[in-house]
């Protein structure tokens, strides 16, 4: 078998690269576009986009190598004169079992992602950690909107996490909460809501919540950003909430 020459090898990171950017464009298009009320930040998008450009690109350079690995074998095997053991039917169907089996792979091992809640706008984000639903809670009850009375308090709440990093049967969250005005204004920055209140048996944390309070200097009738961050201390995973809510008068 010849060696690969430095040619090839720059023929295969250009082929590989540019059919992951092929496959990666339209998605993250897809999902800005879904996302439309999420404030475009050019750190934040940009991070975003090599990220799936690079996810993308490790996926075409896996399939790329199995093709090749399979059709090398072929060539070995026919050398042989095993034809009957290897034929291109038997090389295509293992070809689309490896890809089948990457693909699945790449999407159960996935531990980033987004999702938005058409209901209220809340828009969920989290990478190495997992949530399968985020929600608003007032009063005991979901809430399928955003308009908060002046001095009410809601839940901002993540079910179903998995991914903490766990030392000694513990595990440890941190939590910041930062609501900001429709300028940019901040209001109210607190780092960690979970400061020397943050470790806690494995087995306990499935469900992260942060309680958000409104009044002062809020007032009736403006919209407010409002962003919670879930951090895994002991590990480097996190989930971000964001969310517009407008306060109304109290009913």
């Amino acid at each position: 078998m010849n060696l690969i020459t430095p040619n090839q090898l720059k023929y295969f990171f250009k082929e590989t690269f540019f059919a992951g950017l092929f496959l990666s464009l339209p998605v993250y298009a897809w999902v800005r576009v879904l996302l439309f009320e999420d404030p475009f930040s050019l750190r934040g998008d940009t991070s975003v986009l090599i990220k799936t450009i690079g996810t993308a690109w490790l996926i075409m350079m896996i399939i790329r190598l199995t093709w090749y690995i399979i059709v090398v074998i072929g060539e070995n095997v026919r050398r042989l004169n095993l034809h009957t053991l290897f034929e291109m039917r038997w090389a295509l169907k293992l070809f689309a079992v490896i890809l089948l089996a990457t693909l699945l792979y790449a999407c159960n091992g996935q531990t980033s992602g987004i999702s938005k809640d058409l209901n209220t706008g809340l828009i969920t984000s989290y990478n190495g950690l997992t949530t399968t639903q985020s929600k608003i809670i007032m009063n005991g009850e979901v809430l399928n909107h955003t308009d908060i009375p002046i001095g009410e308090s809601f839940i901002i709440a993540n079910e179903n996490v998995k991914g903490l990093t766990v030392k000694n049967n513990r595990v440890s969250v941190g939590c910041s909460l930062r609501i900001t005005d429709k300028n940019g204004k901040t209001l109210l920055s607190s780092p960690d809501l979970f400061k020397d209140n943050d470790v806690f048996e494995k087995d306990k944390v499935d469900y992260l919540k942060c309680t958000v309070n409104t009044g002062k200097p809020m007032k009736w009738e403006e919209v407010y950003d409002v962003s919670v961050v879930f951090t895994d201390k002991y590990g480097k995973g996190k989930i971000e909430n964001n969310v517009k809510i407008r306060m109304i008068d109290i009913p």
